[in-house]
């Protein structure tokens, strides 16, 4: 076994980290709990936070890895940011054609896209693995390192590398929400505040679960991009309401892919919507079918996998 897997005899817990340059360091975090955490008599909650603290030490190592190159950071950052700025030009371009957007006015529609900007930086914050998790994991084997170590295998994908610009995202979204609610003279309650905070994470484990989802598809066909990568282009359907396609986009939109729910049917609790308002309280639980399932197709994965050999 590899020096730096775990060692169960000992009070110290040894764990890989595979940074953005795809060198692995190994993270020596001396815990007294973590023979406790594999216990069987042990409760899960004990196991949970020695697994948690493993991936936040991922999380730190990950931060440090990239400041050491800080003018690369700082130029991905301004990257990003100026790519966002430009989506939002374009918006107002469009609406200086137009007053409204079948029946949405430019404040409306500016507000549900400054909340799809929320849970997509949750959610890209930690799903970079996702995205090449089939080449990488799958056709390259590095999936084998993953099953040697007695951490989940799907919290190892999904905190072994993270998009620190997913932080962008959520900044800037944030600000575009409160610019459009100073303009259309909203002003928001305790309860909005309180579902701001439960609807932008639940509308994340939407897209966990799709993308999840897709990427779990690889375990039985292997493909170098996967499915992830055409199926994220659709995400900017999230961004507008969906009262503007046919009913057969909606439809795709709400049960088959169903980015509807990161997005718009949340956003409506803020916007009044008689029509949507009510789906909105649904979100979480959209949330949790569609991660929960996504949870088990990754499960039944793992068992089907079997090592390339390299």
């Amino acid at each position: 076994m590899p020096a730096c897997c775990c060692n169960w005899a000992g009070r110290c817990c040894f764990s890989c980290w595979g940074g953005w340059s795809g060198m692995f360091r190994c993270i020596v975090s001396r815990c007294r709990e973590a023979d406790m955490a594999w216990d069987g008599d042990k409760s899960l909650m004990q196991r949970t936070r020695w697994e948690l603290g493993i991936f936040g030490h991922y999380f730190r190592q990950f931060v440090k890895t990239r400041l050491a190159y800080r003018l690369d950071f700082l130029v991905d950052t301004m990257a990003v940011s100026f790519a966002l700025l430009v989506q939002l030009a374009m918006l107002g371009v469009l609406f200086s054609k137009v007053e409204t957007l079948k029946g949405w006015s430019y404040h409306q529609v500016l507000f549900i896209y400054g909340f799809s900007l929320v849970p997509l930086g949750i959610f890209n914050l930690t799903s970079l693995n996702l995205y090449r998790f089939s080449d990488r994991f799958i056709i390259q084997g590095h999936f084998d390192r993953v099953l040697l170590r007695p951490v989940s295998t799907l919290g190892q994908v999904m905190f072994e590398r993270f998009n620190v610009a997913g932080l962008n995202e959520i900044v800037i979204g944030t600000a575009v929400m409160a610019y459009a609610a100073v303009k259309m003279d909203y002003r928001p309650e305790l309860r909005d505040l309180l579902a701001v905070f439960i609807l932008g994470p639940s509308a994340s484990l939407v897209y966990t679960g799709v993308f999840l989802t897709l990427t779990s598809v690889s375990f039985w066909f292997e493909d170098r991009m996967g499915l992830a990568p055409p199926v994220y282009n659709m995400i900017r359907f999230a961004r507008y309401p969906i009262t503007i396609f046919g009913s057969a986009v909606r439809f795709l939109l709400t049960f088959i892919l169903p980015f509807a729910w990161v997005a718009f049917y949340p956003a409506t609790w803020f916007l009044g919507s008689p029509e949507f308002s009510r789906l909105a309280l649904l979100t979480p639980a959209v949330g949790l079918v569609v991660f929960g399932g996504a949870v088990l197709v990754w499960r039944t994965g793992v068992r089907n996998y079997s090592s390339t050999g390299s």
